[in-house]
């Protein structure tokens, strides 16, 4: 009689084991569809064709747009929505289906250097103001954020200072180094040493010229607002 409990002993502990095991394969095999299934749903912001292109068309925003495709079937050299500014332009060496992503080999000089100048729209300059975190707000602002520009000074020995707007809807192309508008996994320990703004040669004289006899505040706007 103790000989078949103990034998029934073994075989429940058997048994446990076995279904914790089986319910651990079944939790991974849970887990790994819902891995596939996420990396699916997760999209990446890539360039598609709006109509089938052939070799030696232009690239264009025409006849290119932003599409959310799936991450886990992107190709590796598909050209990202935000590098749109450098391949406008440029003419293709391989057809593309309409709809489908274009890629870096599409292109007869493939990958290239990205240049932080080209970012700057033709007829605009990149002028860098030194950075503080009050005058101008480099804690808070981002590359594409717009910003109004304000010049303070005591006129003619006057004992109350007097503000004019010297420029409106200034965009922002870099805050230190920081200079793509998607934020950086670590902006850096250093806190950014300029703020540097988009200007046309008017403008861009105007603050040199406030910069040596007065101060230059930066005014925020939310993001969208260009008025």
């Amino acid at each position: 009689m103790e000989a078949g409990m103990k034998r029934r002993t073994t075989i429940i502990i058997i048994s446990g084991m076995i279904g914790i095991l089986v319910g651990t394969g079944y939790m991974m095999k849970i887990q790994a569809i819902r891995n596939r299934i996420t990396g699916i749903q997760e999209t990446v912001q890539v360039l598609t064709t709006r109509n089938p292109l052939s070799i030696g068309d232009t690239l264009s925003g025409e006849n290119l747009s932003a599409t959310g495709f799936p991450k886990a079937h992107l190709p590796k050299r598909a050209i990202l929505a935000a590098d749109m500014e450098l391949i406008n332009g440029r003419t293709l060496i391989h057809p593309v289906p309409q709809g489908d992503p274009i890629l870096w080999t599409d292109l007869p000089e493939g990958p290239r250097i990205h240049y932080p100048t080209e970012r700057i729209p033709s007829g605009l300059r990149a002028m860098a103001l030194p950075a503080g975190e009050v005058q101008t707000l480099a804690h808070l602002l981002s590359p594409g954020d717009r910003v109004d520009m304000l010049w303070t000074r005591f006129v003619d020995g006057s004992a109350q200072p007097t503000s004019v707007i010297l420029g409106e809807s200034v965009p922002i192309l870099a805050v230190g180094n920081w200079i793509r508008p998607e934020r950086p996994d670590r902006l850096g320990d250093d806190f950014p040493s300029s703020i540097t703004l988009m200007v046309d040669r008017k403008l861009a004289l105007k603050v040199a010229s406030a910069m040596q006899n007065g101060q230059i505040t930066l005014i925020a706007r939310t993001r969208g607002d260009y008025r």
